[in-house]
């Protein structure tokens, strides 16, 4: 065949355009790039912990958190270009996968809970879910099966949290003082995320900045006339903002968990 320059440079051009593509994607927030709707996307899967486990909320700061509902023990450790240095805490994926005859072809929906680091960052999209989310995909009986395999090509999107009922939470950390209030925030619906908190003291609207210093953890330096019941002022990566009107009363419990009023 004779050698023709201008297919031979069609065709790098075309490979350079894909490959720039896919490199852009990886780097890419998940708040930019996952856009609801935009079909699923090919990434490796594997689970931690116990066989029917509830996996963990550590990098998150939810802790044994993921075990009780909403969350359900549906939840998932998430690679770099997933967990985002903590940024991708709470946001929501469909998982599936079609391997016969362990897996149902059914979509999965899991949260975004820890942090999946070291090998997991060999592929461009690593899922290390729970044991019971890693056994959701498969079909009637053959759950044990596809977790024998250890792992598996799945496919994800993402897409809006829902926890039906549940409102937004504050878990007060357990170092909160008078002079340095620190929470988890959990069960943002719709993006997942949040881009920026704000905290007021009782009967003002003057919202202070909170810091996220890790995960879904957030500070703020105040002092004793800094007074509850606390409102909060909470922004979604997509500019979605909730008013937590007291949502965390007075004479706070370091460690409780306090449920507001409102969601996304």
């Amino acid at each position: 065949m004779a050698f023709n320059l201008k297919t031979f440079l069609s065709i790098f051009i075309s490979v350079c355009l894909v490959s720039s593509h896919f490199a852009n994607r990886c780097l890419c927030s998940s708040s930019t790039f996952f856009v609801n709707g935009g079909g699923f996307t090919p990434a490796l899967g594997t689970w931690y912990g116990d066989p029917n486990g509830a996996g963990s909320g550590g990098a998150c700061g939810w802790a044994d958190d993921v075990r009780l509902p909403p969350f359900s023990s549906m939840i998932a450790a998430g690679n770099a270009n997933i967990f985002l240095q903590g940024k991708g805490c709470g946001e929501c994926y469909q998982i599936k996968c079609s391997r016969e005859p362990y897996c149902s072809g059914n979509p999965i929906t899991v949260t975004i809970t820890d942090e999946c680091p070291g090998a997991c960052n060999d592929v461009p999209f690593h899922f290390d879910l729970s044991g019971a989310a890693f056994g959701a995909m498969a079909n009637p009986g053959q759950a044990d099966n596809l977790r024998n395999l250890g792992q598996v090509d799945i496919q994800f999107q993402r897409v809006p949290c829902n926890y039906g009922r549940t409102n937004i939470a504050f878990k007060i950390d357990a170092g909160s003082n008078p002079n340095w209030f620190a929470t988890r925030i959990e069960f943002a619906e719709g993006d997942g995320g949040l881009r920026s908190v704000e905290i007021a003291p009782a009967g003002t609207q003057e919202f202070v900045p909170m810091n996220n210093i890790w995960g879904a953890v957030w500070v703020a330096n105040i002092d004793s006339s800094f007074r509850g019941p606390y409102s909060f002022r909470l922004t979604s990566p997509i500019n979605a903002v909730a008013l937590a009107i007291n949502a965390v009363p007075m004479d706070y419990v370091p460690g409780q968990t306090y449920f507001s009023n409102v969601n996304f």
